[in-house]
């Protein structure tokens, strides 16, 4: 167990489980918990990319600076989520690494084409733009999500997962994939693929063939 975390230092990682647990009480953290204290690391990005925001649309900063604290905040959020699912900064390894890296990188991606529609006019400085940057401050989710599936496949041998939807309006693509039941892991829709984007907040469960049935790793 270690008591380094991104979120709280209230939180210790128990290895074996995959789980966080209270180092006051000894006890798993739930899945709401830790889902709600993501929230609060998500709620302040947002805010800053919010002010950022609103500073381009007074003419107070150019578009490049707006672009590069965009991607400080996009870097800062990931990079949190990432250690979140992983258990803390020091468990994080090379591919682990990797994985944030290339999710990083595809978020950079799109802030490029954001970035371009706005030098263009494509994308007027209005209630549209600053709903779309608030989108890059919720990205964190999908890749904890992301973390947690690569974690439970290598580490506990997770041979199926299922997506379970979380307190959210739901759009139709999530429906879908959470219709769909128990599914080799890997092989449902990664979070934020559907139409709600990164407004998604589903999760995976996973399970495993024991010797007396399967096994189900949910942090609920």
């Amino acid at each position: 167990m270690v008591a380094l975390n991104p979120l709280t230092p209230d939180y210790g990682w128990n290895e074996a489980a995959g789980r966080y647990i209270d180092l006051k009480t000894g006890q798993f953290i739930s899945g709401q918990e830790l889902r709600g204290a993501l929230e609060a690391v998500i709620d302040g990005a947002r805010a800053d990319i919010h002010t950022v925001s609103l500073q381009l649309q007074a003419g107070e900063i150019n578009l490049a600076d707006w672009q590069t604290r965009m991607m400080q905040s996009i870097k800062d959020i990931n990079t949190a989520a990432a250690a979140e699912a992983n258990g803390g900064w020091a468990q994080m390894s090379q591919a682990d690494w990797g994985r944030v890296g290339h999710w990083v990188r595809d978020q950079y991606a799109y802030l490029d084409k954001f970035a371009d529609a706005i030098f263009t006019g494509d994308q007027p400085l209005n209630g549209n733009f600053l709903r779309r940057a608030d989108l890059y401050g919720q990205s964190g989710r999908g890749l904890v999500e992301q973390m947690k599936r690569a974690w439970q496949k290598n580490n506990n041998a997770m041979e199926e997962e299922r997506r379970v939807l979380g307190v959210a309006d739901h759009c139709l693509g999530c429906l879908e994939q959470v219709s769909r039941g128990w599914q080799p892991i890997g092989s449902l829709d990664p979070i934020g693929a559907e139409e709600c984007t990164t407004n998604c907040h589903c999760f995976f469960e996973f399970r495993r063939r024991g010797p007396d049935g399967w096994i189900v790793v949910s942090d609920e």
